[in-house]
């Protein structure tokens, strides 16, 4: 930490950046670190950039609207950049172009982020969110209530709201000490998972009638073509959660939910109930995350994604 501290001390332009597609721990470890490091250093520009926006379930959190896209940064002259739960440099997106070959501090807790940074901050714990909660302590950050929500949704995001095994005492103890300083636990869960649009309905709606179930493999995938997720008018924020619901059936040990872009590409999200490492199936697509929790993006077909999976369970 002291290493960390001297480099955040010596640069005046700093960027923070975290994944395409953010999540709540993306957006809650960034924000919460964007908003501490503004507080201790005033005089600094500090920037959090994401490709894209954030998703309508967290943008309720204070300070979001401080957070950029790409378009909006005039002067990309950054003499350090913060990456927060990116387990690989091409996770940012097209954000990338703007850090170049500054210095780089890699803040994560996938168990498949190979360590790109010049210094790297890599545990295999529930969410980068808590890994925030102690950087901020060891920085000397007071956290205040704004960064507290932040860190507090990244932690329910990444836990399942504390149902996931990746939770531990430790976990436990940073959420008791934000509810101590403010945070109101039922208003992030009911905001975060319990407030959904009408789209976001429809296209779960979809998922479930037309799931498929592979019993041998235990695997149960749904495949969302652009086309299909334009006829349902809604967007790629509106697919949330789809994996997490394919794995609530008794019978399944492993979900897999697909969803085609715009490019043609096809993005897999994969999670696993028990004891089956979905993070080794994402290395299959040059993607990664965790032993039950991970993802990846490929130009395969649908059809040869899913025989890859099967193959391979």
């Amino acid at each position: 930490m002291k290493e960390i501290k001297e480099k955040i001390d010596q640069s005046n332009n700093i960027i923070i950046v975290g994944h395409v597609n953010p999540d709540g721990d993306t957006v809650g470890a960034g924000l919460a670190l964007l908003l501490g490091l503004e507080k201790k250093y005033p005089e600094k520009r500090i920037d959090f950039v994401l490709q894209d926006d954030v998703p309508k379930n967290i943008a309720f959190l204070k300070g979001c609207d401080r957070i950029k896209k790409i378009e909006d940064v005039i002067n990309p002259n950054y003499d350090l950049a913060i990456f927060v739960d990116s387990a690989t440099i091409e996770r940012v997106g097209k954000v990338a172009k703007l850090i170049g070959d500054i210095f780089k501090i890699n803040i994560d807790h996938h168990i498949s982020n190979p360590k790109y940074g010049d210094i790297n901050i890599v545990k295999d714990i529930s969410s980068t969110s808590e890994i925030m909660y102690s950087i901020l302590k060891d920085l000397d950050i007071e956290i205040t209530l704004e960064m507290g929500e932040a860190i507090y949704l990244g932690l329910v995001n990444d836990t399942g709201n504390f149902a996931h095994s990746n939770v531990t005492d430790k976990t436990f103890l940073v959420a008791s000490e934000l509810m101590r300083i403010g945070v109101n636990n039922n208003k992030i869960v009911n905001d975060f998972f319990k407030t959904k649009s009408y789209e976001r309905m429809k296209v779960l709606g979809k998922a479930l009638s037309e799931m498929v179930f592979v019993e041998e493999k235990k695997l149960m995938y749904f495949y969302l073509s652009f086309e299909a997720l334009k006829n349902l008018n809604a967007i790629k924020d509106d697919t949330e959660g789809i994996v997490e619901e394919l794995i609530n059936y008794s019978g399944s040990e492993v979900s897999l939910f697909l969803r085609e872009e715009e490019s043609g590409k096809i993005k897999g999200s994969l999670r696993s109930k028990h004891d089956i490492d979905v993070n080794k199936i994402a290395g299959i697509f040059g993607g990664g995350g965790h032993i039950k929790a991970a993802g990846f993006t490929t130009e395969l077909s649908s059809e040869e994604i899913i025989k890859k999976v099967v193959e391979n369970l």
